[in-house]
């Protein structure tokens, strides 16, 4: 019997520990977060600071690691094919409802995951060079009727956001996307030292990319593509109050692969939550000029197939779309 008893014991001893796996707390391992940008850039920056947040919070590291190449399609295409386990998320941006209108090649799109939170939304900005002849946003949409292509305008690569952005506005104020003749430039940077020197006369870029021009006078603020004010420039309008309600800019949030457990996106999207709570990260997002939006799960979902549909139609009458 107690040879019997000894046997039962150890029998259910092992039992137990063979079921433990199936039980094990989430997250019991290192999670993976990739991120379809470069080291050492804004979208990388970001997206390591909340992973560093959420760490405390989960009790398991967060490894970022950078998947990069086509436009952000092999970091999304990594993601979309990863275990949905909660252990492998990823960043997802606005150029992921942009790549696969311009590119056939590019079948990824936003239906590949299941969104966990939007964190960031920087709006484009309708912004004028302060030597231009029209001083006001009503001064400047008739100059644009009067003058077809007379104005140059600038912020990005050939069908890059704010490339979107100026179309998006031409065609919501009822004039063609021809009416501004697009300057492409490598970035903001590059534009607004082009708007400097007399090269080009209008920048679709957002806020923070435009401030030290507002601030040095060289560049008006004539509108933002937002629904609300930016706090840091109060007297610019969104477009809203001008009589359109355009929303377009660059954003950012975290996302995973398809048919992740419920459970497990609750317990990523609380240490997400509680990460952007943080007021180290609100002070990051704030040094680095970055807008912080919120939307959850669904909310996050709908917010992306809008941003896809109007991109996507927009790229279209740029002639972008293939």
């Amino acid at each position: 019997m107690k040879k019997l008893t000894a046997l039962c014991a150890a029998i259910a001893a092992a039992a137990a520990i063979a079921a433990a796996p199936a039980y094990a707390k989430y997250p019991d391992h290192a999670i993976t977060l990739i991120c379809p940008w470069g080291a050492g850039g804004g979208s990388d920056a970001q997206v390591r600071f909340i992973a560093g947040l959420m760490e405390k919070d989960l009790g398991q590291p967060v490894k970022v690691v950078n998947k990069t190449g086509g436009g952000g399609a092999v970091g999304w295409s990594a993601i979309a094919r990863s275990k949905p386990d909660g252990y492998t998320m990823g960043q997802l941006t606005a150029e992921l409802a942009m790549d696969h209108w311009i590119t056939p090649a590019v079948t990824v799109s936003y239906k590949d995951f299941d969104p966990l939170c939007l964190m960031n939304e920087d709006p484009a900005t309708v912004t004028i060079s302060a030597n231009a002849p029209y001083k006001t946003y009503d001064e400047f949409v008739s100059y644009l009727k009067a003058n077809p292509g007379k104005v140059r305008g600038g912020a990005t690569s050939v069908g890059g956001i704010w490339h979107v952005a100026m179309g998006m506005w031409l065609k919501a104020i009822g004039l063609p996307v021809t009416a501004i003749t697009y300057i492409p430039t490598s970035g903001s940077a590059e534009a607004y030292k082009e708007m400097a020197a007399g090269g080009i006369d209008s920048c679709f870029t957002s806020v923070p990319e435009s401030s030290t021009m507002y601030k040095s006078g060289k560049a008006i603020g004539l509108a933002v593509m937002s629904d609300k004010r930016d706090p840091k420039f109060p007297d610019i309008p969104t477009m809203k109050e001008l009589g359109h309600d355009i929303q377009v800019g660059t954003w950012r949030g975290l996302g995973l692969p398809k048919g992740v457990p419920a459970d497990r996106r609750d317990v990523l999207v609380k240490a997400i939550k509680k990460a952007m709570d943080d007021p180290a990260y609100k002070k990051f997002m704030e040094d680095r000029g970055f807008g912080i939006k919120v939307l959850e799960g669904k909310d996050f979902e709908a917010y992306m197939a809008k941003s896809d549909a109007e991109l996507g139609a927009t790229l279209k009458d740029l002639g972008l779309a293939k």
